[in-house]
């Protein structure tokens, strides 16, 4: 997907290129005469009418300026993911998973959240959270090793909290926008900046041989769809599953990076935070 999106930056830039020297070349009149006057180096000058007018395109601007410009598109990956994958494969699965004793689901999350350290360390310090980094790398040494790979969350209990900060938060705080929100087949909803964030916090695990990072992501997907079991209602009796699971998702994911902006998704009736948090991955 990146990419994808840096091959399309670059031929859009090409375009722009060849069009200038075009116009340039041919010595257009009515080129020059409307760069008569432009100064790059100014501030461009609007008028009130092109200064109020709307260039969402009908869109309406969602949580961190995202635009769901590919609505059409993402209800039918909805559908497959929601409606066939989930309710004839992952649903199964996750209710079966759900049957383990509790304490082995614990250890399991206990596992994944010790992993998360390893992105949490850097992306705390990236923020300016010194301590919270610090707090990280204490808890992933103490439970890598005395927590026995992390299955027992030691560190927590000695009152290292667990703070966790994902690539896409850090962007965000660095002022990069949601971008189009996008629904992808087998893996959820997400945004341009999610791909991107998600892609950067994979990357230790990329390294691992392919069999071992699947099985990682596939055991932690089931994971996280089994803590979503009591919140299943929800979406089934939504009028607009999709529209709701869109908001809510992109609410979340700019609270985690604005809490005030945004600080209403915390005193929701209808999602607790741990369903918000699945959710977001």
């Amino acid at each position: 997907m990146v990419m994808v999106i840096n091959m399309f930056k670059r031929f859009i830039g090409a375009s722009a290129l060849c069009a200038t020297l075009l116009v340039s070349a041919l010595n257009i009149p009515s080129a020059q005469a409307a760069h008569g006057n432009y100064n790059p180096m100014m501030p461009r000058q609007l008028s009130a009418q092109a200064a109020s007018a709307d260039y969402t395109y009908g869109y309406s601007i969602l949580s961190g300026h995202a635009i769901d410009t590919l609505e059409g598109p993402n209800r039918y990956m909805w559908y497959l993911n929601y409606d066939i994958l989930d309710h004839y494969v992952l649903r199964p699965v996750a209710h079966g998973y759900a049957m383990l004793p509790r304490g082995v689901q614990d250890s399991m999350g206990n596992f994944f959240n010790n992993l998360s350290e390893i992105n949490n360390v850097p992306n705390n310090m990236l923020v300016g959270r010194f301590a919270d980094s610090g707090t990280s790398l204490a808890r992933l040494v103490i439970n890598s090793t005395i927590g026995i790979l992390g299955f027992f969350d030691v560190a927590s209990h000695i009152g290292l909290k667990y703070t966790p900060m994902a690539m896409t938060t850090v962007l965000g705080k660095g002022k990069v926008e949601q971008g189009p929100f996008i629904m992808v087949p087998f893996y959820g909803p997400t945004t341009a900046r999610d791909i991107h964030g998600d892609t950067i916090d994979g990357l230790p695990f990329y390294a691992l041989s392919w069999p071992v990072t699947v099985g990682k992501f596939v055991l932690e997907g089931v994971h996280n769809r089994a803590q979503l079991i009591d919140q299943e209602s929800v979406v089934d009796n939504a009028v607009d599953p999709y529209i709701q699971t869109r908001d809510v998702y992109l609410m979340y994911g700019e609270n985690k990076v604005n809490p005030i902006a945004e600080g209403e998704v915390e005193s929701s009736d209808d999602f607790d935070e741990s369903l918000l948090d699945e959710i977001d991955g």
